[in-house]
């Protein structure tokens, strides 16, 4: 009883977090591969911010030249401090915490030894 409550009580507060606390993924179409950011909020041109880059699996500084929007796309343009490059993002707008969607998808599953570990 008191593991079940425990469940329902984790997967309620991930589906009522707050939306700044979501990482906001993307997408890198010159390299391939997908980047997360952290905190959407700190995107602002000027700023440097650090990003989480899929492809070679670590944090990069990078710094924000521009943010636009583009058909419905947010696409952000950066200067990579640890690759010495210039890099395009192309932003989802769709906003789903990577670690919500796996808790979800444990959830629904049914793998609940998982779930009481975390």
């Amino acid at each position: 009883m008191k593991r079940d409550l425990l469940i329902i009580f984790l997967l309620a507060a991930f589906i009522f977090c707050p939306i700044h606390l979501y990482a906001w993924s993307g997408y890198n179409f010159d390299s391939d591969n997908y980047i997360e950011i952290p905190d959407k909020e700190s995107v602002r041109p000027g700023k440097d911010i650090e990003i989480y880059d899929y492809s070679d699996e670590s944090a990069h500084k990078v710094h924000i030249i521009s943010v636009t929007q583009v058909d419905a796309k947010t696409i952000i343009e950066v200067f990579d401090y640890n690759t010495r490059d210039y890099r395009t993002f192309e932003m989802d707008d769709d906003e789903i915490k990577t670690q919500e969607a796996a808790f979800l998808n444990l959830f629904i599953k049914g793998d609940r030894r998982a779930i009481e570990h975390r």
